[in-house]
């Protein structure tokens, strides 16, 4: 099944919510890194990355990139109540 931003944005959120997410919570690398990414299509990653850069701008999650490794994403206060 093709995941596009909106999906993918949902996802991270639904991944959020099952850990029961409060501020300054991060998402596991693990579940990205092992679960997540690898089904993800070289299209798909790409929205994976748009959705985040768009999380980020709305104030929902803050992240960081390094190459070669998952975004660390982070929920912030905004994220941690639109999520309950």
């Amino acid at each position: 099944m093709s995941r596009d931003i909106k999906r993918i944005k949902r996802d991270i959120l639904d991944q959020f919510r099952a850990m029961d997410g409060e501020e300054d919570d991060v998402l596991s690398e693990k579940w990205l890194q092992e679960e997540y990414l690898p089904v993800l299509d070289i299209f798909e990653k790409q929205d994976f990355n748009k959705a985040i850069r768009q999380l980020a701008a709305k104030g929902v999650l803050r992240y960081t990139s390094t190459k070669g490794a998952p975004p660390l994403l982070m929920l912030t206060e905004k994220g941690a109540n639109l999520i309950h």
